[in-house]
């Protein structure tokens, strides 16, 4: 199977970035509860995708609901509460929470290929006041970070993804539930 230059360019351009995150998504063996970023968070919610933003997605069967399903009830499976956006209250120093933003980016090659970058962020935004000129500014605090590339027949593609999103977001409530002991 030969795969066009426009796909060819992606998976290297991805591979390259991910070998590029490598170093900071190792943990350093003995790290204490220093470590521990998530400790006390005890609500997420899940950051609508963007899936319009490329007829692939579509092509390839990917829909919001696709999406949701899979990170939404795989990180309630973890014991965290987890809501969609759009049914979520706003966090407090009672409820203090984070975002779970996924991003997908979709190719098709002439084939009926489909190659699909998939990732999943956990991040808040804090306001501060910056010392050096007391301006307030508001900051994104990165909590987690992971993503994987899939290549798939399209028939197939939709089931992979939400594999893929399952697996992301499984790997963060057990990140989650590790912070909080």
């Amino acid at each position: 199977m030969t795969i066009s230059r426009p796909v060819r360019r992606l998976v290297v351009s991805v591979l390259a970035l991910a070998a590029s995150c490598l170093p900071a998504l190792a943990q350093a063996p003995g790290q204490g509860r220093e470590s521990a970023v998530l400790e006390g968070v005890n609500m997420a919610v899940v950051m609508p995708v963007d899936l319009a933003s490329s007829a692939a997605n579509a092509e390839c069967g990917l829909t919001e609901q696709l999406v949701n399903d899979s990170i939404q009830l795989t990180v309630q499976s973890a014991g965290l509460r987890t809501e969609l956006l759009s049914q979520a209250q706003p966090f407090t120093t009672v409820t203090p929470g984070v975002y779970l933003i996924p991003t997908i980016a979709t190719l098709r090659d002439s084939s009926s290929l489909c190659v699909t970058w998939l990732s999943l962020k956990a991040q808040s935004a804090h306001t501060l006041t910056l010392p050096s000129t007391q301006q307030r500014k508001t900051v994104q605090v990165l909590y987690w970070d992971r993503g994987m590339l899939l290549s798939t027949p399209r028939g197939s593609h939709a089931g992979a993804v939400a594999a893929g999103l399952r697996q992301l977001a499984a790997d963060f409530g057990e990140q989650w539930r590790r912070d909080q002991r």
